[in-house]
């Protein structure tokens, strides 16, 4: 058994230097294979994540060409000083592991199965709310209090680390806690797109059609842009949502877009993907993040200065999952160095904070396109569909969404509470438009420049 293991690090020693090896992977205890699952033990939870971020794939990559097949893994944290005590437990779970041919006999939870799929902390208490996923958030929660009625569809997008999945998560978690005998079926798009191919090949589309148009009550479908362009994926997917959405089913889909922008998605789909809320996730402000520095740190038992969350969470701005790697970026290397972590270290850790100029507003916009224009900015918000008016609130929308951070519902409410549709398609026609309109095309780089000085 622990050759697979031990002829994969053997394989890998070579390939990296004797420090990383000793600090990342040496650490890591193959503790039992079961069918193509290795279990793993590491050591705390620190070195766990941070073996899981940069290094796990390249061990299972060494592994699968010295198998020939793909193995999954369950990393679990357990303290150096557990293999001594074992001998002395006398828990079921105990006696039992150590028996793995009774094993398949053991129930260790207690209660109704969790949907399968759902990670245990994507959960409602322990997502920070802020500006930026106010509307997604409370949509989610709201979907989850009252399911297939309010928000069905939901569709919440954004870009990567942004919360999409946790919220998506959560929504299973809430349902099932206040219903466990709610039908939850959560996967990826991709995976749905897998299950139709192998239904296809094996001929088992009554299993297929059951499992997601009867035996369902919540649909949670990840990053469903994936299935665009893919012609009979798209087909069935459709009918599996007319299917749940007649009976009163609630459906939840994310992806990096919203469907308008999804190029290759059949305009049935995307008119049906529109037919609830479409909320978005931008990247956290800067209250969120500091937010979430301090919860992740407590989450994982660390008291850190105020002044060190601030200065985390001025310097690394994109999204969550790169600021919790970044907090556990300073912690690894203040624990191997043995120094207290403040201001100075999180700087010479994640590098110096950059300058950066006062960001557009959306009022800045606007205010530049009414005087380039000659019109007022409350034409801009208004209803007036004239040319003289429409073709400078279309540029402005235009500019809003390339120059700022702004959601498209978003801007939609700061032009007189109008659609987040009215917006993409005002960016749409804008950005045609200028390709063959050169008068326009100057304008709109003239606009650009301006606000850029």
């Amino acid at each position: 058994m622990a050759d697979i293991w031990s002829e994969a690090l053997q394989g890998l020693e070579p390939r990296l230097d004797k420090q990383t090896f000793d600090m990342w992977l040496r650490p890591i205890r193959l503790a039992s294979i079961e069918d193509d699952r290795l279990r793993l033990h590491a050591p705390n939870r620190f070195l766990k994540e941070w073996f899981e971020t940069h290094y796990l794939a390249l061990v299972l990559d060494e592994i699968e060409g010295r198998q020939g097949r793909r193995f999954g893994v369950e990393l679990e944290i357990v303290e150096p000083a557990e293999p001594a005590k074992a001998p002395a437990a006398s828990s079921t779970e105990t006696s039992i592991a150590q028996s793995p041919a009774a094993q398949p006999t053991v129930t260790l939870r207690r209660g109704p199965e969790a949907p399968t799929g759902l990670h245990p902390r994507y959960r409602f208490d322990s997502f920070i709310k802020g500006a930026s996923n106010e509307l997604a958030a409370s949509a989610a929660m709201a979907a989850s209090d009252a399911p297939g009625t309010r928000f069905n569809p939901l569709f919440i997008y954004g870009g990567v680390g942004l919360g999409k999945t946790h919220l998506l998560h959560g929504i299973g978690h809430e349902l099932h806690r206040k219903d466990p005998s709610l039908r939850i079926v959560y996967l990826s798009a991709e995976h749905f797109m897998n299950e139709f191919v192998t239904a296809v090949r094996n001929n088992q589309f009554d299993e297929f059609r059951a499992r997601y148009r009867k035996d369902c009550d919540c649909l949670l479908i990840d990053d469903i842009q994936f299935i665009a362009g893919r012609d009979r994926t798209m087909d069935e997917f459709f009918h599996v949502f007319n299917a749940l959405y007649e009976a009163g089913k609630q459906i939840v889909v994310t992806s990096d877009r919203v469907p308008a922008d999804m190029p290759g998605m059949e305009a049935r789909l995307t008119s049906r993907l529109n037919w609830g809320l479409v909320a978005d996730v931008q990247p956290p402000d800067l209250e969120t993040r500091i937010a979430i520095v301090q919860a992740k740190a407590e989450r994982d038992g660390m008291e850190l200065p105020a002044e060190v969350c601030l200065t985390i969470a001025e310097l690394v701005r994109s999204n969550v999952r790169e600021l919790e790697g970044a907090l556990l970026r300073v912690t690894a290397f203040a624990q191997l160095r043995g120094v207290a972590i403040d201001k100075a270290f999180v700087e010479s850790v994640l590098g110096k904070r950059r300058v950066d100029k006062t960001p557009i507003t959306i009022e800045a916009v606007q205010k530049a396109v009414a005087g380039y224009y000659s019109v007022r900015i409350s034409d801009l918000k208004g209803k007036r569909r004239h040319r003289g008016i429409s073709r400078p609130r279309m540029v402005a929308m235009y500019l809003c969404r390339q120059l700022t951070d702004s959601s498209f519902p978003e801007i939609g409410m700061r032009f007189g509470g109008k659609d987040h549709s009215t917006v993409i398609n005002a960016c749409k026609r804008i950005a045609a438009l200028q390709e063959d309109d050169e008068e326009l095309r100057g304008a709109v780089e003239s606009l650009r420049g301006q606000l850029a000085s």
